[in-house]
């Protein structure tokens, strides 16, 4: 095996039954430090001291996930050398550069602060809001700014809280399991009730969705970025 490819046994438990794999070039935490981050810390499903490389073999068949940890933005040159062999590839940022040799990109929006891109480019594939019960106004922001003015989906990720404190409000997070670690995650009823916020509008807002479902974080029970992936090649030919 290649030293630079991560141990098979390594491979993302979150991922099983999709048809996504994960490439991490970098090695370490993310200096970006985006508050309750899920991958410093210790808290990822593996360690940060290698990188994570399939083979192009190991690829194929498969959509690669480059950066579902750290940020595809940071030494983007290695990070471009080390994913050029995936035939199908998109690439996470929330940092708003998106010139990834025409390869799809998805942008979380509010890593740290709200970002509201301009002229979105027709490779973004999608747009990852960081959706709790304290910033529902600026999910509104950027619902009408990416879907309504800019035709770009949404997907909502409902943030997990490593500590108590920082639960924004108690009544509304329960203490539970997500695949292999354990958050402050919002009540599954309190999740319906935002996610029908858009779904009840009027006319109702269909370019808003969930990552994963309410009662699943698996990414073969979700398959939004799988779809999504191929909906921006679409759109990108237009």
């Amino acid at each position: 095996m290649d030293a630079t490819v991560g141990p098979k046994e390594a491979a993302n438990p979150k991922l099983v039954g999709s048809g996504l794999i994960d490439a991490i070039p970098q090695v370490g935490e993310c200096r970006l430090k985006c508050p309750e981050c899920f991958y410093n810390g210790g808290r990822f499903y593996r360690s940060l001291n290698m990188p994570l490389l399939p083979t192009a073999e190991e690829a194929r068949g498969k959509i690669v996930r480059v950066n579902s940890g750290h940020d595809s933005n940071l030494q983007r040159g290695l990070v471009l050398a080390k994913t050029c062999i995936y035939e199908h590839r998109f690439y996470n940022t929330s940092i708003p550069r998106f010139d990834f040799e025409d390869c799809p990109v998805v942008f979380t929006c509010n890593g740290r602060r709200l970002i509201l891109v301009k002229d979105p480019p027709k490779n973004l594939m999608f747009v990852r809001f960081r959706l709790a019960t304290d910033n529902l106004e600026e999910a509104d922001r950027a619902v009408q700014h990416y879907w309504l003015e800019h035709g770009i989906p949404v997907v909502m990720t409902f943030m997990r809280y490593y500590a108590k404190a920082a639960v924004p409000d108690p009544d509304k997070y329960e203490f539970r399991q997500s695949v292999i670690n354990s958050y402050w995650m919002i009540k599954v009823a309190v999740m319906l009730e935002m996610m029908s916020r858009w779904a009840k509008a009027n006319p109702p807002i269909r370019g808003v969705r969930m990552c994963g479902t309410p009662y699943s974080s698996f990414c073969g029970d979700c398959r939004n970025c799988e779809f999504l992936y191929w909906d921006c090649l679409r759109r990108m030919k237009t």
